[in-house]
Parts: C-alpha cells; sequence; structure tokens
C-alpha cells in the first residue's frame, strides 16, 4: 500500500513542478494556455521516464562473492542462458524455479541456487527484463520446456514472490511455493514455505500477517534469527533495510537448508 501512496504522491509532485517549470520558462513569452499545458504534460510525461529509468537500475551486485559460485561443481553442472541460470543434476526429478526480487541482479542468488541444488534438485535463477518479475511473470513456463520434472516448486523474494505466487495459482503443475520476504495476495492452491529475516526493514509485517489468510493449513514459516531483507542474495545494502547480525552467507545457507527440507518433504 505504501507504495501506491508514494507513487501518487511522486506523480502529484512531477505535474506540479513541470508546470511551475513551464510558466517559469514562458512567463515572458506570448504562449497560449493550450500550448502551456500541452507543454506540461510533455515535460511530465519526459521527467516520469528519466526518473523510471532511474528507478529501475539493478542493485549492485558483489562480483567477488558470487563469481565462486558461478561454475559447475561435483555432479552439479552450471549453465547460463539469456532467460535464466542452471544448476542442473544428471537425474533430477524436482525442478526449483527461482524469481529474484525487484532490481536485483540474477546472479546475485547463485549461492543460493548452488547449494540447493547440491542437495539433488535442479534449480533455475530467471533473468528478467529489467530485473522486474512483474514483466514476464509466465517465465517458469518457458524453463519447464527445457526438461520434464516429477515435482515442480517456485520461489521468490519479495515481489518476485508475490509474481512467483501468481504464477502457481494459474497452473497446477506447480507444487509448492517458497516465498523469501514476501506474501501471497490471493488464496494459495499448493503447498507453502514462508522464510523472513527478524530484522527485516523492508516487509511491510502489517500487510504480510494480513496475507496469512491466504496461506494453507499445512503453511510453513521460518524466521531468520539476525537476518534483514537484502541477505538472501549478495547485492549490498538495501535502502530502508536493517543491519544484520548475521553474514549474507550465513542466511542464504540457513534459507536453503530450510527450503531443501521443503522440497523433500524432511
Amino acid at each position: 500500500m505504501k507504495y501506491a501512496i508514494y507513487s501518487v504522491v511522486a506523480l502529484i509532485i512531477v505535474i506540479i513542478f513541470s508546470y511551475l517549470l513551464v510558466r517559469f520558462l514562458t512567463k515572458k513569452k506570448n504562449v497560449s494556455k493550450g500550448k502551456k499545458t500541452l507543454l506540461t504534460a510533455l515535460m511530465s510525461v519526459l521527467l516520469i521516464v528519466i526518473s523510471s529509468l532511474g528507478y529501475l537500475l539493478p542493485y549492485s551486485k558483489s562480483e567477488a562473492i558470487t563469481k565462486q559460485y558461478l561454475a559447475s561443481m561435483g555432479s552439479v553442472s552450471y549453465e547460463e542462458t539469456g532467460k535464466w541460470i542452471s544448476y542442473k543434476n544428471p537425474d533430477s526429478d524436482k525442478a526449483f524455479i527461482f524469481y529474484p526480487g525487484a532490481k536485483v541482479d540474477s546472479h546475485a542468488y547463485a549461492q543460493l541456487a548452488r547449494e540447493i541444488a547440491k542437495a539433488g534438485i535442479d534449480t533455475y535463477i530467471v533473468k528478467f527484463p529489467f530485473h522486474m518479475a512483474f514483466f514476464n511473470m509466465n517465465a517458469a513456463a518457458g524453463v519447464l520446456k527445457d526438461k520434464e520434472y516429477k515435482e515442480i516448486y517456485l520461489g521468490g523474494h519479495s515481489l518476485g514472490g508475490v509474481a512467483a505466487c501468481s504464477y502457481s495459482l494459474k497452473n497446477e503443475e506447480v507444487d509448492g511455493v517458497v516465498l523469501l520476504a514476501s506474501y501471497p495476495t490471493k488464496k494459495i492452491n499448493c503447498k507453502m514455505l514462508s522464510i523472513y529475516g527478524d530484522r527485516d526493514g523492508c516487509l511491510e509485517k502489517n500487510v504480510y500477517e494480513d496475507a496469512k489468510q491466504y496461506w494453507n493449513d499445512d503453511s510453513l514459516e521460518v524466521i531468520i534469527k539476525g537476518g534483514n531483507h537484502a541477505n538472501f542474495a549478495q547485492y549490498g545494502k538495501q535502502k530502508g533495510d536493517n543491519e544484520a547480525t548475521v553474514t549474507a552467507e550465513e542466511q542464504i545457507s540457513e534459507t536453503s537448508e530450510a527450503i531443501i527440507k521443503f522440497i523433500k518433504g524432511e
């Protein structure tokens, strides 16, 4: 809700600023009221486009940390295409498809994906236009054309989790959903695992708690002590988040263990 309010306020500010700027630039010129209105509209659109492009710039990722995970290891083979990053096992019949958080580079989830894959679960990190899952919420369908699986699980971080839930509601082949600092907006039709850190400064807890009405009775919740919002991946600090008392590597490791147990039914 707060993001919708912020968007409306920002739009109002842009329009007012554009109006005042046009008035200033044309105060000594004979410009009709209609032209001033048109110029104000064009100026508003230009400012919105510029600010939107600025907003869509991704968070930086820590190359030094993630690079070591962008490789094959043992029986797990690493592959990267223009649509996803994958970690596969020769005989796996389970797939975990992950939707990154808004503006987070897919590579930042490399440690999480490879740790899950090491447990015998094929894992995919989807790449999205502008690093925003909402531009292609059905991306999992493309992944599933690559190989047939007996069990299919979707996961997502923050807004990526909301998009993953949306896909699962429309596709009955999804066996479960994993949400990292996220929540569903409609009734879940499969089993669900929710994980968040107790120092998360970005997750709206009141919205999260209210969304529990959409959980199934067998939904599971894991709270990571000392964890925050950004430490589910390796992209540095996120504005509005709290400082974690555990490292990103530790939070990711604890998260991957919970996901593996959930998928394997342990």
